[in-house]
């Protein structure tokens, strides 16, 4: 009988760390999410400062790294197309 409680009180506590680490995991990884898109937003302004006055980078080095922007591309021109739309900047502000 008490090797079966034994038993229970280890398996409850292997259950605890294992959501213990799944809650460090997610939060890990949401984390690291959020550093990506930081790094996507500082290299598209590097590559688009000179729109908001920044200096620039080489014209060769722009023109090498255009096609890894091709979505921020993608998402400047739907922005330029909702510019006049409330709801839609709203939207972009939750990132719907």
């Amino acid at each position: 009988m008490k090797k079966s409680g034994l038993q229970k009180v280890l398996k409850d506590l292997s259950n605890f760390f294992d959501g213990f680490v799944q809650g460090f995991r997610g939060r890990s990884v949401e984390f690291i999410r959020i550093e990506e898109r930081e790094l996507e937003n500082v290299f598209s302004l590097l590559l688009f400062g000179s729109y908001i006055g920044l200096p620039s980078p080489p014209a060769f080095l722009s023109l090498e790294l255009l096609p890894h922007v091709a979505k921020e591309l993608y998402v400047l021109g739907i922005s330029a197309e909702r510019a006049d739309d409330p709801l839609s900047q709203i939207a972009e502000f939750f990132e719907l």
